[in-house]
Formats: C-alpha cells, sequence, structure tokens
C-alpha cells in the first residue's frame, strides 16, 4: 500500500469517529493544521488515528452502549489519554463532560489547542494519576483507561501503595523501584458509588514504552481493584498482537 493509500485510510478513520451521521471537515481540517504546526509529531498523530486504535476506541464505546452506561449526564474520566484522538470525538456529543488526563503535555497541548480546541466539554490535565487523587473523580461515572501497558496495575494505586511490597528490581524495564507512590485511601474506595470502569491492555511487549503487558483476560482481571465486577470481556486481535477489554463497577 502507497503513503497516498495509507493516508487515505487514517483520513476515512478521522472522519468515521468525528462524523457517524454525515461529514463535517472540522475535525480533519484540524488535523492537517496540527501537521504544519507541529511536524515533529505528525507521525504520532497519524498513529492514533490508525485503523488499529480506531477498531480498539470504536470496541470500548460500543461496549459501553451495549451496557446503557453512558448518558447525556455522564461524567468520563480518561488516564492516559494521549491526544484523545478516537474517544473525544466518540464520547463527546454522548455525555455531559470528559477530564482527559496524560503525564505527556505535548500530547495534552496538541489534543487541546490543535485537535480539539472546539470540543468544549473536556478538561485537558497534565499529570501522573499516580501522583495525586482529583477531585473530578468524585463525580465521574465511567473511568477510561486504555494504556493500562504503560503504567502500574490499577490495584496497585492502593491504601499505602505497593512500595512495601514492590521495593525491587523489574524485569518489565530493568530498573530497581523504590518510589512507588503511597496513599492513605484507595482510589477506588473514594469514587462515587456505582461509578464504573473500562480499561485496556495488550500482549505486545515488543513496543518500548509497554511496561505492563499481559497474556490473558485472566491476567488482566488479576489487576483490577478488589471487589471489581466485571459486567464484559472482549479480545480485539490486530496484526501486531491482542487487545483485551474489560469492562465493569467499581
Amino acid at each position: 500500500m502507497n503513503q497516498t493509500r495509507d493516508e487515505l485510510v487514517y483520513i476515512k478513520n478521522i472522519l468515521r469517529a468525528s462524523n457517524p451521521q454525515g461529514i463535517d471537515f472540522s475535525l480533519l481540517e484540524n488535523v492537517f493544521t496540527a501537521f504544519e504546526h507541529e511536524p515533529t509529531f505528525k507521525a504520532n498523530i497519524f498513529d492514533s488515528f490508525s485503523r488499529n486504535q480506531f477498531l480498539a476506541k470504536t470496541s470500548l464505546v460500543d461496549g459501553l452502549d451495549k451496557l446503557n452506561l453512558i448518558t447525556p449526564q455522564s461524567e468520563v474520566v480518561i488516564w492516559g489519554c494521549w491526544y484523545g484522538s478516537m474517544l473525544i470525538p466518540l464520547l463527546h456529543d454522548k455525555v455531559r463532560k470528559i477530564t482527559a488526563i496524560d503525564f505527556d503535555d505535548n500530547a495534552i497541548t496538541i489534543g487541546k489547542n490543535r485537535l480539539f480546541e472546539e470540543y468544549f466539554k473536556v478538561d485537558w490535565i497534565t499529570a501522573d494519576l499516580f501522583e495525586e487523587y482529583k477531585e473530578c473523580y468524585n463525580t465521574a461515572d465511567i473511568f477510561i483507561n486504555t494504556s493500562c501497558e504503560h503504567m502500574l496495575p490499577m490495584k496497585w494505586w492502593g491504601p499505602k501503595g505497593p512500595r512495601a511490597l514492590y521495593n525491587h528490581f523489574h524485569e518489565w524495564d530493568g530498573k530497581y523501584h523504590d518510589d512507588w507512590p503511597v496513599y492513605d485511601e484507595a482510589w477506588w474506595d473514594r469514587v462515587k458509588p456505582g461509578a464504573h470502569f473500562a480499561f485496556t491492555s495488550n500482549n505486545m511487549r515488543y513496543i518500548p514504552d509497554h511496561i505492563n503487558c499481559i497474556d490473558s483476560i485472566e491476567e488482566f482481571k488479576l489487576q483490577l481493584p478488589p471487589g471489581a465486577e466485571v459486567l464484559a470481556e472482549d479480545e480485539l486481535e490486530d496484526e501486531r498482537g491482542t487487545r483485551y477489554l474489560l469492562i465493569g463497577k467499581l
């Protein structure tokens, strides 16, 4: 497939994500404007709209829809949002508020000021979600994390943190860790009653920043917070590996 054909696939995916009911070229124009102003990140922005990303994100949103968890009053938090490329346009018109969090300030800046400047329901935050508990978590209805392979297991952000148990050398990054966060109260015990989650991970260990890959749905379930109830699960194959999806209630 030549470059023109590749770009056509990306363009179609952008349009599918932003215009399920018709054609609106505003997001497409924003993407190419981002290319002009942020040429260093062109490849990454393209990748965020790739076929694999499109299928993974639409599968997650479809799963939430099938369980009737998304409503016009829903508040959604996205951890590890990257540019927000698929989830923001897929969710924006369905919910009341989206909080998008990522530790990469370049991704947050491009998402906020280049790609989705007109999307008024989105709050953008540059932060490491493990560093502190945020007030928006108190009212969030749905927590989405499509970057579980990039970070510690969700159950490790728990009471007193995992420092006492996990102060040692880790094969996943070849480093000795003695700086795990410590909390007096687990995040899942502080959120509103009835809050839900949608988490994804994968088995793509060859990708450099993937420090916490898994090989099965059952292995993924072991990383959930205590007491989490799984309502739906799915596996999605693509040419790079397998993606795992868990949707449930905290």
